[in-house]
């Protein structure tokens, strides 16, 4: 969707221009020169109709769809890293290996135990069905060995820990060689094609916010980079303390450029309002009577009160008393009045922007 915006000259030095051009007429005959000199210079933009976007700007921080931090289960050394920040992992996948040997995993001795757990429940297996030990005595080494089997794998888990969910590595927070406290965190992984920003709006303006209203992200580092999103959920309450309410955006990230962490803007559309006559908002001033702008017609500088409503990207509707089409003065206006014969010229106008 497409937004207009112009962007009126604020240097003086145009306006200076344009006086040094209406000074220089003097090669082009007296009578000219007198002519020119009476007209004073202001730069010009055309009202015209269009599509209007209202916007509000935020800022918030990306976290992954779903995300799950590594934790260490014991107090050991780290032997081996699997993957790096960025890397992609499965769940399940290895992640981080911890020194079984330590003082600080019970992996081989949990190992000698179900090892033996395993050679003694086989025994009874096949002494009970040669009729020598009783069903009884059979369930109990089972038992013995279900219970060793399950110190064992908490055991190796606890050695080797791996990834709990598919996505994307995006801390890594253990080092070769360096001795983990036991529930430290050591990596955060994230599953990111799509991400979830936060964002704290006042009670007020959450009164403008609904479900499904489309939203803008933009990184604070490129604003090129962009994601269309959306307003997933929005609290019911107030944070007690920042007395705020939160909202929950959610953005497709197909090729992964946001990542948890990063700061990005959020541009939440408010409102679209379709084929208004608007103009830039340095064509409004106020003057005793209220608010208007000065149009142009026949060089002639006319005062026109308007009625004004939503801006966006300084461009503001103009809901009544102006016409699509005409020429309306954005600088230069504190120089004229109603009936000064000015020398116009157009203003630049840029690319739209939300």
């Amino acid at each position: 969707m497409r937004i207009h915006r112009f962007e009126s000259v604020r240097s003086r030095r145009a306006l200076a221009a344009l006086m040094l051009l209406s000074l220089a007429a003097g090669c082009g005959g007296a009578k000219q020169q007198v002519a020119d000199e009476a007209r004073l210079p202001v730069l010009v933009a055309t009202a015209a109709r269009m599509d209007l976007l209202r916007w509000r700007d935020y800022t918030g921080t990306v976290e992954g769809i779903h995300q799950a931090n590594v934790y260490s289960r014991i107090s050991e050394v780290v032997v081996r890293i699997h993957a790096r920040e960025g890397d992609r992992i499965k769940a399940g996948q290895p992640l981080i290996t911890f020194d079984e040997s330590g003082p600080g995993t019970a992996l081989r001795q949990a190992r000698a135990v179900f090892e033996d757990a395993q050679r003694t429940k086989e025994k009874y297996d096949r002494l009970f069905s040669e009729g020598a030990v009783s069903e009884l005595e059979r369930d109990a080494h089972r038992t013995a060995y279900d219970v060793a089997t399950a110190n064992y794998e908490a055991a190796r888990d606890a050695t080797v820990l791996t990834a709990p969910i598919s996505g994307i590595v995006t801390e890594i927070d253990a080092r070769v060689g360096r001795q983990a406290a036991m529930g430290e965190r050591l990596a955060l992984i994230a599953e990111v094609d799509t991400i979830r920003v936060l964002v704290a709006v006042s009670v007020y303006e959450s009164r403008e916010l609904s479900v499904g209203q489309r939203v803008l992200v933009r990184s604070e580092m490129d604003t090129t980079v962009t994601a269309g999103g959306w307003i997933d959920a929005i609290s019911t309450s107030a944070d007690a303390d920042t007395r705020t309410i939160s909202v929950e955006v959610l953005a497709a990230n197909p090729d992964g450029r946001f990542l948890p962490g990063m700061f990005v803007r959020l541009g939440i559309e408010l409102e679209k309002r379709s084929q208004v006559v608007a103009v830039p908002r340095e064509a409004l001033v106020y003057r005793e009577s209220g608010l208007g702008l000065f149009v142009v017609r026949d060089s002639v500088a006319h005062f026109v009160a308007v009625t004004a409503g939503p801006e966006s990207g300084g461009v503001v509707e103009i809901a009544s008393g102006l016409q699509p089409g005409e020429s309306v003065v954005t600088l230069g206006q504190n120089n004229i009045q109603e009936g000064s014969k000015v020398n116009p010229a157009p203003a630049e106008s840029g690319s739209p922007a939300p």
